[in-house]
């Protein structure tokens, strides 16, 4: 996507790749830990109170590449997909978890090149029913043509999961801008066909993606629902969730069947 010059410039997307822990050696004979790639959701960062808490839980069963996502590119492909696909492709991983947003560029991932099979959690597969005026204003809104945060979602605390620091909620990103939300838009309508060896984690009161996305995408036999906000891991039942995480991504869907 082009966007005029002047807006070109007002942001720069960033990618960034951070490594925690050293992992579990995956059996005898291993040469090392089993790797995991985890890309983070809209706003998130390896140093946010719940974040560090899952990838700690995560890091005593493999070294954890996280994936720190731009909050306001304009290309999907080449701001999102192909630094994740390039990572991916110059090392082994033995498994992949995403979350929100990071759902949406683990999808695409899997379409470009060969990976297990796959954990979401809460993936940005289609856009939240909004109030009123969301509603009535986003597609005007899509139109234009700035990379510029115009936009600020009426989104509460909670909606994320109620262990979310406040401080931490109120110092993230805070606002949208046209450019960002049409990439997504049109990656939500590219979506390639669902793997049936993935699994999908989310709470059915979420108020941040849609839940009729997810639902329409994914099997009934590979979703697991869980009680909270949209981040299972800034929520009070994390302990539970995160147990069937971690099964997912050892055995598969079937580990959680």
């Amino acid at each position: 996507m082009r966007l005029p010059f002047r807006n070109r410039f007002r942001e720069t997307p960033r990618i960034r790749f951070s490594v925690h822990g050293d992992g579990r050696t995956a059996s005898e004979g291993s040469d090392g830990p089993d790797d995991l790639l985890f890309v983070l959701g809209w706003g998130n960062e390896p140093g946010h109170h719940p974040v560090s808490w899952l990838l700690d839980r995560l890091a005593d069963e493999y070294r954890v590449h996280a994936v720190t996502l731009p909050t306001n590119g304009w290309d999907f492909e080449d701001q999102y997909l192909d630094p994740v696909r390039a990572y991916y492709e110059d090392r082994e991983f033995d498994a992949v978890l995403s979350h929100s947003t990071g759902g949406l560029v683990a999808a695409h991932l899997a379409a470009v090149v060969d990976v297990p099979p796959q954990v979401f959690l809460s993936p940005w597969w289609g856009m939240a029913p909004g109030g009123g005026f969301e509603s009535a204003v986003l597609p005007y809104f899509l139109r234009l043509p700035t990379a510029r945060r115009l936009f600020e979602p009426d989104r509460d605390r909670t909606d994320i999961g109620n262990l979310k620091p406040e401080a931490e909620f109120e110092a993230g990103p805070r606002g949208v801008s046209p450019a960002f939300l049409r990439t997504v838009v049109d990656a939500q309508a590219r979506l390639p066909p669902f793997d049936p060896a993935d699994a999908v984690f989310c709470t059915l009161s979420d108020r941040i993606v849609s839940v009729r996305a997810i639902g329409d995408r994914t099997p009934a036999a590979n979703l697991r629902p869980y009680d909270g906000g949209h981040e299972f891991f800034a929520s009070s039942g994390r302990e539970a969730v995160v147990e069937d995480v971690l099964a997912a991504l050892d055995g598969g869907v079937n580990a959680i069947r």
